[in-house]
């Protein structure tokens, strides 16, 4: 495998130069500056982008801040493939929801695209999950890597498992399924000998754990310090759990304090993580509400359903996220998901409903009919 081209390696390093300074740092302006890097990068390595770009008339010497930046929607990547270097791509991950690949969304990522996406999920996890330094044995309500190459999920709970794990820390979904023995196991071996516990994985494994404890009449008391990180949420499945109800669970299940249970966005087409400041701010003491935080190298901004025109703070419309480290593939993501900019922070409040986010399918439309004339 070829290197990646020197412009290339030296922009990976201001982008985790950026990002290593942590979540407190403020400069927008070097955000503003990095953004407009990645774009011009993006802009003459990816054709199918730069052509959408010029159709609106939109370069990189004709814009001077990220709100600029063209997004392309999630769906865009289930109809072609637009990473940077596709020769170089080292791993591709691949959407969910559905059993046939041609219906999934690919994403590849380059070796520095790795090492940008390993950054944020050091500096976003020892922020929002680990505020208190205290080393937890990481139990993970998932596949490993190994079974799961293409889950994006996978890589990055590996990534928190062996870098902020004890050594004891695992994946509990082999090749015969979940291993909810072993689990119980693990919590009764936490309760007695006082390790602390981080449970984490996709919301509804949580779910299918909680129902199998209330079936075997199971409760737990974790040690203090032990936490619960799930990912993603629960509507459009057999039956819908209220975040409220799923806390509570968590503390009548397995002992553990509602501040210590974090809820994580995470999405195949986006490098970093967006965690909720439940744990963060009980830690330093602040009376807030927990909302998504935007780490200091991402951007999220909340669109019209139809125009995609930006709405004001309060008013719910789509999430369109920006994303330094997304440098290996697009760097402006526009989702349909509902959401809205809170103070200090944004929600979500689910995909929106089927035919609401018509400037999305306009654009893909767009999309398609111009990979078509290529």
């Amino acid at each position: 495998m070829t290197e990646l081209p020197e412009e290339v390696l030296t922009l990976d390093q201001k982008i985790i130069s950026f990002i290593r300074k942590g979540v407190d740092q403020q400069d927008p302006e070097g955000f503003n500056r990095l953004a407009l890097e990645v774009f011009a990068l993006q802009f003459e390595a990816i054709p199918l982008y730069r052509r959408y770009c010029e159709k609106r008339g939109i370069g990189p010497e004709k814009i001077s801040s990220w709100e600029e930046i063209p997004a392309l929607p999630t769906d865009v990547f289930k109809v072609t493939e637009l990473s940077m270097f596709p020769f170089k791509k080292i791993r591709t991950f691949m959407t969910s929801g559905t059993t046939r690949p041609e219906e999934r969304g690919k994403v590849g990522y380059d070796e520095g695209g790795l090492r940008l996406m390993d950054a944020t999920i050091e500096e976003a996890a020892s922020s929002f999950l680990f505020p208190d330094g205290v080393k937890t044995k990481i139990l993970i309500l998932a596949p490993s890597p190994e079974l799961a190459p293409h889950m994006i999920m996978a890589y990055g709970m590996n990534h928190l498992k062996d870098h902020f794990g004890l050594p004891e820390s695992r994946f509990l979904v082999g090749g015969e399924g979940f291993e909810v023995e072993t689990l119980i196991k693990e919590l009764r071996f936490s309760e007695e000998e006082g390790v602390p516990v981080t449970l984490c994985g996709g919301s509804f494994g949580f779910v299918n754990f909680f129902d199998c404890c209330r079936e075997k009449g199971l409760t737990f008391k974790l040690p203090a310090g032990s936490r619960t990180l799930d990912a993603g949420g629960f509507k459009g499945r057999s039956r819908e759990v209220k975040r409220e109800e799923f806390v509570e669970e968590c503390g009548e299940i397995l002992g553990v304090k509602r501040e210590y249970c974090v809820n994580l966005l995470g999405m195949t087409e986006i490098s970093s993580q967006f965690y909720d400041s439940t744990l963060r701010n009980f830690h330093q003491g602040l009376l807030l509400p927990g909302v998504k935080i935007n780490p200091p190298w991402t951007r999220t901004i909340v669109v019209d359903p139809e125009s995609l025109s930006p709405l004001p703070q309060g008013e719910i419309g789509l999430l369109k996220h920006f994303d330094l480290a997304n440098r290996g593939h697009i760097l402006a993501i526009q989702t349909d998901d509902l959401g809205r900019i809170t103070g200090g922070g944004f929600e979500v409040f689910g995909r929106s409903k089927e035919g609401d986010a018509r400037g999305c399918s306009l654009t893909i439309d767009e999309m398609t009919r111009i990979e078509r004339g290529s």
